[in-house]
Order: structure tokens, then sequence, then C-alpha cells
């Protein structure tokens, strides 16, 4: 039900007739046991504001489905009734699309509590997703759907409307930066190239982004940041113009670098360092933010006020002074899962970095949803699955991850990158995972019951072959995921079919490429940008920290691509 229509109903009855003063002589609340303390009071003049407050006021408890204001004449006064519907609490089942062909990713665990305003909610916030991906006008409506007993289905109808997607984003006036490194620094906006093109045939494969306004704003803050991590302070970047086209844009987007200034001193706090841009100011801040977040402070913040000391017509001179904000130290209290129907709570908690009553280090708290998400158990963990509640009298952080179990089975057909020969069979597969049972090694639902045929070619070198061709190959096979947390007891299967040489060369794959692989690509992914608000002679700006590169990035990413196909290249 929606509001206004009940509200304009409801008020054009609540007019007075003429100028006359009323009062109010009683006021009753029907259809719940809720208490609420509404504005509107006995013996008061009766104010439409008031009640249209009080409507507002029992519309956001989240309670009612259905809200309506009775008015009656009386002697001396009015009369009011709140007629309200409590609305149903159900039990989820589970969210249906349709059609499901957008990619919308609208996860609940089945056995979520459910309302009407709960559902519209959910319904909002895949508009916003659409909208996000790039949908100029997504319409969502929702349906609660009843299945089996109190148990009700989510049934979100989608449609899409149009979409754009960002061709190109082009750069004039004064850049003073290559623009390859300013498309460098798109993130949003950023076309990423797929496969190279082969020239006078074919242009490639890339993936267009997602026109959207938020996509826009966001990376012209991008771009600002670039000009002022390399000193250009009075940098001016703002969005031109759009070319709408056939459902493509095409973007322009003016800048003026201005002058580069020089850099005389800079400090962090009460520490002297010796900086040629502002840019070189982040590695000391991200270090000092990292020392925080071991003692347990999750709220880091910094500011760079830039000073101007001399100006010689060329290049201006400025002192740079960083000052940093800490809030206090917080050690956790409680550590709780939600969405963990088939997987024991000690599972989880083997993947943790973190217990209970140590620092909260949000890094080892990302390394720990890292080491989950690796377990390929779950729906992947992001930050908003993340809830810490703080306590500043206490210095006591409570954590819960909700977690969103992966469906129990699935089919899989797939095949080489290359030849068969070369880069392995093709395979299709059906898979099951087992039913809960046991706990540790035997905990049944870690396992997956898989029946794959296999379609080999002849190996390109026979010597590297450790099964047996056949052209066709059935495989029962019974399999546990590596698991983090499990260490050597995980990463393994069971398939008499392929031999024990077969099975013990993928375990050791498998082993190697879950440890090897997360060390060699770093702790980058986990190190988010730290924003710094800068005072520049225009006015407030954001730089974005970025953490750096790992050492040897070529060197480890060799090795990183040597790994994923050591599998493929012993013909497995």
């Amino acid at each position: 039900m929606r509001l206004t229509p009940i509200l304009g109903f409801a008020f054009a009855s609540l007019l007075p007739a003429d100028s006359a003063p009323e009062f109010v002589r009683h006021v009753t609340l029907r259809g719940t046991t809720l208490h609420v303390d509404l504005a509107t009071q006995v013996g008061r003049p009766y104010d439409t504001a008031a009640v249209s407050a009080d409507v507002h006021r029992l519309w956001n408890t989240g309670r009612f489905a259905d809200i309506r204001v009775d008015k009656t004449e009386e002697a001396e006064g009015v009369g009011l009734t709140f007629q309200v519907v409590e609305s149903q609490i159900r039990p989820l089942h589970k969210i249906l699309i349709e059609p499901s062909t957008f990619g919308l990713q609208v996860n609940l665990p089945e056995g979520t509590p459910l309302d009407r305003p709960r559902a519209r909610e959910i319904a909002s916030q895949a508009r916003q997703e659409l909208r996000a991906r790039g949908f100029q006008d997504p319409a969502v409506d929702y349906q609660l759907v009843p299945y089996i007993g109190k148990q009700v289905d989510l049934r979100l109808h989608v449609d899409q409307g149009g979409r754009v997607r960002a061709k190109t984003v082009d750069f004039v006036g004064d850049l003073a930066i290559d623009p390859k490194e300013l498309h460098g620094a798109l993130q949003a906006l950023r076309v990423r190239r797929i496969l190279p093109g082969l020239p006078g045939i074919w242009s490639g494969w890339r993936l267009y982004p997602a026109y959207t306004r938020e996509a826009v704003q966001s990376d012209m803050a991008r771009l600002r940041s670039l000009y002022i991590t390399k000193g250009y302070m009075d940098a001016a970047v703002r969005w031109d113009n759009v070319d709408l086209h056939d459902h493509q844009a095409g973007l322009t987007v003016r800048i003026q670098a201005g002058p580069r200034y020089r850099i005389r001193s800079a400090a962090i706090g009460d520490d002297s360092v010796q900086v040629e841009t502002p840019g070189d100011l982040c590695s000391g801040l991200l270090a000092r933010r990292r020392a925080a977040e071991r003692q347990g402070i999750l709220d880091f913040r910094a500011r760079l006020d830039t000073r101007l000391v001399a100006d010689d017509d060329v290049r201006p001179i400025a002192h740079l002074a960083t000052a940093i904000e800490r809030g206090r130290p917080y050690r956790i209290g409680r550590i709780e899962f939600s969405g963990h129907r088939h997987f024991s709570e000690s599972l989880l908690r083997h993947n943790l970095l973190l217990d209970e009553g140590q620092l909260l280090d949000e890094r080892l708290l990302r390394k720990s949803m890292a080491r989950l998400n690796q377990s390929m158990l779950f729906e992947p963990i992001a930050e908003p699955d993340v809830h810490i509640r703080t306590a500043q009298d206490t210095g006591i952080a409570d954590v819960t991850i909700q977690l969103r179990e992966r469906k129990s089975g699935a089919w899989n057909f797939s095949g080489p990158v290359g030849p068969a020969s070369f880069a392995g069979p093709l395979e299709a597969s059906l898979r099951s995972r087992l039913p809960s049972w046991g706990s540790g090694l035997f905990e049944l639902s870690t396992y997956t019951a898989a029946i794959s045929m296999y379609a080999f070619a002849p190996p390109l070198v026979p010597a590297l072959s450790i099964v047996d061709q056949h052209p066709l190959l059935p495989v029962l096979a019974l399999q546990r995921p590596f698991i983090p947390g499990e260490g050597w007891k995980a990463g393994f299967y069971v398939a008499p079919q392929l031999g024990w040489k077969a099975l013990a060369l993928g375990y050791s794959v498998t082993q190697s490429q879950q440890r090897l692989l997360p060390r060699l690509a770093g702790d980058r992914a986990l190190t988010p940008d730290l924003p710094v608000t800068v005072e520049t002679p225009r006015g407030e700006a954001t730089m974005f920290c970025d953490p750096p590169q790992p050492r040897l990035m070529p060197l480890r990413t060799g090795v990183s691509w040597a790994l994923r196909f050591l599998g493929a290249f012993t013909g497995l």
C-alpha cells in the first residue's frame, strides 16, 4: 500500500469547513498493542500538521501495512481514530527474480523474517543496484507468495528500462598529464580490454562500464585526486559534456591543471618529512593507519592543509601540514555468525584470524573474510555483510558476519582455453553437497559428491600424462574444497577411476595454489584506499592514497599464472 493516496484521502476529510477552532475530544489507536507517543492529544486544538506527523511516526515504525485516520464530529470538538493493520511477519523461503537475466544479487538466508515494509526495502535496493549498472529508469515491483506453512517466496518483477554504457571518455583543456595516465585513474568509467584486437580485422573484446551520474561524480573525484597527488593544487576538473546515442554515452571532461606547486616543507603531525609532491605523503599516512589498526582503532582520519608561503610567478611554493585524528581503541566482545544453516560454527571460527577479547584489527578482519571466501562455501562476503557494533563507554565492539550459503547442487559444463591436448579435457558434471553431520574432518556438509564425464584428447606430451587416456571417462568423486582454517585436511578429492597418482598430484597442486596465490597477490586487495581531506586554495577536495603495489609484481604475476596452469599441463 502506498502512503500518499491514503493521506490525500484522509486529510481531505480532516480539513475544517470554517475557521472556528476545534478541540480534540478523544484519540484512539486501533489494530495494535504497540505503544506510540502521538503528537495529537486530547484537549489540544485540532492540527492537521500534528495528525500528519503522527501518521508518519506510525509508518516509520515499520510495523504496519496500512494506516488510516477517521475523524468524527462531536459536541464542542472532534474525535480521531488511527486505524492500523499490522504487517504479518513470515519466514522467507526464497527470492524469485523475474526475469532473471540482469545478474541481480539479492540474497537473503532462508528463514529471514519478512513483511511488506522489508519486501519494499529489498525491491528498492534492487532498483538501486540496477541504476548502478547503467539502467536509467528501472522499476522493481514485489509480491509475497505463500509457500508451505507460514513460509513465503518474495517475487521481484523487474522492468529494467533503458541501459546506457560509457563508450568513450575524452579529456580537453590544459591537461599537463598524459591522457593515458588520466584514463588509468578512472575506476567506474574505465573501459576494460579483455582480448586485444587484430589490426584491420578485429577491434578486440572490451567491457564498457555502466554510465550513471554516481559513476561520473566518483571518477571526477579520482581525477581531481590525481592532480593533487602530483602537486596541481589549483586543478579544476569538471564534467563538460555527454553525448547520448543508441544507449551509448561519450563523455568529455574539461581540465585546467593550473600551476604545479613546489613543496618547501611538509609535516605529518609533529614529524617533518621530505616530499616533492603531496602524493609522497601517502606512504607515511598508510603506515600510521596500519599502526592504528593494530591498536584496535577503527576511526582514523587525515587532513592536509596547504599554506602558500611564496609565489615566484612560475611555481607557487607551499608548506604542507597533515593532521591526524584517531578514535579510541576497541576490543572484540562477541563474534557471531548468521546464515550458516549447514555448517558448524567451529568450522567458521577456524578461518578467523581474530578472537574474542583481542584488539579489533580491521586488516585481520578483512583477511578473515578473504579466508572464508576462499573456501567457496558461501556467496562472496563483502563489507556490507560485516556489522560492527561499538560501545564508546566500554571500548567493546561486537562483530556479526552475515553469510549466504551457496546452493547445495550445481551442474557444470566446461572446456579448456586452447587445444584439449595441451590445456585439459572437456568436462560435464553434476554436484551436490552432502547433508549436515559430523564435525572436523568428518563434517559431511563440507564435502561434495560429483558425477562427471571427461572427454580427453591425446596429450601433447604423453610422458606428462598420469591418467590413462580414454576418449570418454566417467568419474564418481568425493571432493572437499580447500578451507584455509582446515589446512592439510582439505583441498582433496577421492576418485578411484583416476588412480592414486592423479589424486596425489591434484592434492599437491591444490595445496600449492591455495597457499601461494594469496601470498603472491599480497595484501593490496585487502587494504582500502585512504581518503585525505585536502584544503586547497580552491577549497576542499579529497586525495585518495592507494596502497602500493607489492614488490616484484611482474615476477609474482608470472608465478601465479604458472601455478594456475600447472594442473592443465599434466593432462588431468
